[in-house]
């Protein structure tokens, strides 16, 4: 059998099935997220408009997590065909090495393990200061916009309450206003049947014109209310600060990480120098793992394959955690558990391969 077609059957094979599961694990990721937005912007917390953008950034920083098992699994579903069909015997038969199964999955990981860096490095921590960006936007213009047409606003941390029947957005026009707020002296509530807001170019306030309503100022319980009868009642709202960036370590720049001497800031590096190793080793790993009889099922090595990857990410979750709190050496890092999973794929391609420890010979 050619090499080279050999090789094109099996990248096809292996991308086909790794695009198929990446894109079913990302959709779950996805709704997940999008389920949770969903409810802030019901609640009013997020605007509608930012959900989508916020999700599609989302997406990038979930791939760095996703991309590994999601190829661990492809490799595992290729071969488990490949075993089940007797593919594999005619393959052998044709005279291809061991080599002949591994050579393409592992071209196809080393590609994918650059896309997985690039992802860690550069694109998932941009894409998590996106987002944090646009909901730290999206929470200021909400504070600054008090109406909300049906709905009651709270603004200025809870101190102030609006709500309107109706607003035309292009015009500014609202219908039935209400308005409760806490001010030094007395809280007052205000009604009126008709208003306008706009904002003013030069101050960047939002001007706030109420026409034909009553004020009302005093302690609720009380008999001595202050109600005020207007024509017109105008005030003004500024606009909050703008609000900084969060430190979360997860989106700092990469640049950042590498500078600091700071423990959390060594073990926030270190996983993501884990991403693309992780990608290598158990594209490794998953050749051996795959192995099993015709008779077998095609899925049957799936649940050992995920049993793999957690164990595998929960020591690199351990070892993230020591090295933050000092536990562990940074010089250390993470190396001990690749170095782990890396005997562990050795142990299984001598099994295969049937090589004897020294002293030893085979049966």
């Amino acid at each position: 059998m050619s090499r080279g077609i050999l090789d094109r059957y099996l990248l096809r094979e292996g991308l086909a099935s790794w695009m198929g599961v990446t894109i079913v694990l990302l959709a779950i990721m996805l709704v997940t997220r999008f389920a949770r937005f969903l409810a802030e912007a019901a609640a009013g917390q997020l605007p509608r408009e930012f959900l989508l953008k916020i999700v599609a950034l989302s997406s990038l920083q979930y791939l760095v997590i996703l991309i590994p098992v999601s190829l661990l699994l492809a490799i595992l579903m290729s071969l488990g065909r490949l075993y089940r069909d007797q593919e594999i015997t005619a393959i052998t038969s044709c005279g291809a090495g061991p080599g002949a199964l591994y050579r393409p999955f592992l071209l196809l990981a080393a590609v994918i393990a650059i896309f997985t860096g690039v992802l860690s490095f550069e694109l998932g921590p941009w894409a998590g200061r996106q987002v944090d960006a646009l909901i730290k936007d999206a929470q200021r213009a909400i504070q600054y916009t008090p109406f909300d047409p049906g709905r009651f606003k709270y603004v200025a941390g809870g101190r102030a309450v609006f709500y309107t029947a109706a607003l035309d957005r292009e015009r500014g026009d609202l219908t039935t206003v209400f308005a409760r707020i806490e001010e030094s002296g007395a809280p007052s509530v205000v009604t009126a049947r008709s208003g306008e807001q706009s904002v003013d170019r030069v101050t960047g306030e939002r001007v706030v014109r109420l026409d034909h309503g009553f004020r009302y100022t005093g302690h609720p319980g009380r008999a001595d209310f202050d109600i005020v009868r207007f024509d017109t009642l105008v005030t003004w709202v500024s606009p909050p600060p703008v609000l900084a960036l969060s430190g979360k370590r997860k989106i700092a720049r990469t640049s950042d990480l590498v500078d600091s001497d700071d423990p959390r800031d060594v073990a926030e590096m270190q996983w993501r120098i884990a991403a693309p190793l992780t990608v290598l080793l158990l594209a490794v790993l998953a050749v051996p793992l795959a192995h099993t009889t015709p008779r077998a099922g095609r899925y049957g090595k799936l649940v050992l394959g995920i049993l793999a990857y957690l164990g595998y990410t929960n020591l690199l979750t351990l070892g993230q955690a020591w090295i933050a709190k000092g536990h562990a050496p940074p010089g250390l890092g993470l190396w001990w558990v690749h170095l782990l999973v890396a005997v562990s794929c050795l142990v299984l391609i001598g099994r295969r391969l049937g090589w004897s420890l020294p002293g030893r010979s085979l049966r």
